[in-house]
């Protein structure tokens, strides 16, 4: 499960199909929703067009074809498809990172295979740029930074003389500098902007150019985002100093998860299970305590995931000779889709989540 917190509250975040299809043409965008974990409504955040746009027009060439039903099967052969899939990269405060692949097959239409990034403000929830991140000032820097990084690894693409120079050069073509195509990160604590140039046009082949991180200097929001960040860490083991305690996740030798354990201040460990990398932010439920509403929420929330699919993670809540219950949450990464559940009105028909999209031969990246 994806979790964002912003403005004193908790929301998940994940993805919904979008399925237009027909018995011999495959149309399936993907939108992005917020759940209110207290109300239990979601409102949609960001949604792929394109595949609606192509599906438009192809069943306007095709008047005599009906959209399949639920409960019908599509060819085994379409003669035109056309997919979405919304990888969800990191959330800072109320920002969420996400990448968007859209590939089109569709013969009369547009062929395309991209792969852009974008930044979405879950409070507005529209588009937001780099100003609306870091200003006016500080945006335009790092946008100037990023056009410059651009224009320099052009230049060292064009007068390449590696073994694959020629068809880098070639691919290159294609990519044009998009201001709106970049994440947010966090480096030693600081922000930082990654700007992803994309292919443009309606044969593109899915080749992006990812440039270097430009650190920022960080703006007021920044500091919610502070405490969720690791107090220490290296490419073993990551911490997160709390108010007497320790958080630590020791990474494996796969890269595949790590192991999740707090300490106290005399030293002694308990472990708290595996979790999938990366493991990104902590949220804090004791500085400032939280509220038994949302704490009520949060539990309701996770137990709710254990029931999404099979590679569900459980969440334990354990009451001590007080009886008062002590929950950690941590934040998961690439939580996608919600399984079948409940609905509320603004609900799409959720679907079974993927944790994350294999990129095909047709999405390259050139080195920087």
């Amino acid at each position: 499960m994806m979790l964002a917190r912003f403005g004193g509250d908790f929301y998940e975040i994940y993805t919904a199909d979008e399925d237009r299809s027909f018995y011999d043409a495959l149309f399936v965008g993907q939108r992005v929703y917020r759940r209110d974990l207290i109300s239990g409504d979601s409102l949609l955040v960001y949604r792929d067009t394109i595949v609606p746009g192509a599906e438009h027009h192809w069943a306007s060439i095709h008047p005599d074809e009906s959209p399949l039903q639920p409960d019908e099967d599509a060819s085994d052969h379409p003669v035109a498809s056309a997919s979405a899939d919304i990888e969800l990269l990191d959330i800072h405060d109320a920002f969420l990172s996400l990448e968007h692949h859209t590939d089109i097959d569709v013969g009369g239409v547009r062929h395309m295979h991209r792969t852009v990034r974008r930044v979405v403000d879950l409070r507005s929830r529209r588009d937001a740029t780099v100003r609306d991140a870091f200003g006016d000032s500080v945006g335009k820097s790092i946008l100037r930074s990023g056009a410059e990084l651009y224009a320099a690894a052009r230049d060292s693409i064009r007068d390449s003389r590696e073994p694959g120079a020629d068809e880098a050069r070639d691919a290159a073509t294609e990519l044009f500098f998009d201001p709106r195509s970049f994440s947010l990160d966090d480096i030693d604590g600081a922000p930082a902007v990654t700007f992803v140039v994309p292919g443009v046009g309606d044969h593109v082949t899915g080749t992006t150019l990812p440039l270097a991180p430009i650190p920022a200097a960080p703006p007021e929001w920044w500091a919610s985002v502070v405490p969720t960040l690791p107090s220490a860490h290296d490419s073993i083991e990551d911490q997160w100093a709390g108010h007497g305690y320790t958080v630590r996740a020791r990474y494996d030798t796969t890269g595949e998860s790590a192991a999740l354990s707090m300490s106290d201040s005399s030293g002694r460990e308990w472990s708290l299970g595996r979790i999938p990398v990366p493991v990104r932010h902590v949220f804090w439920l004791d500085a400032p305590a939280l509220d038994s509403l949302h704490r009520d929420a949060l539990a309701r929330a996770f137990d709710e995931a254990v029931l999404y699919d099979e590679n569900a993670r459980l969440a334990s809540r354990r009451v001590d000779a007080t009886g008062v219950p002590r929950v950690i949450f941590a934040a998961a990464p690439r939580r996608h889709r919600r399984p079948p559940g409940r609905l509320t009105a603004l609900s799409p028909i959720p679907v079974n989540r993927r944790l994350h999209r294999p990129r095909t031969a047709r999405s390259r990246r050139l080195p920087t």
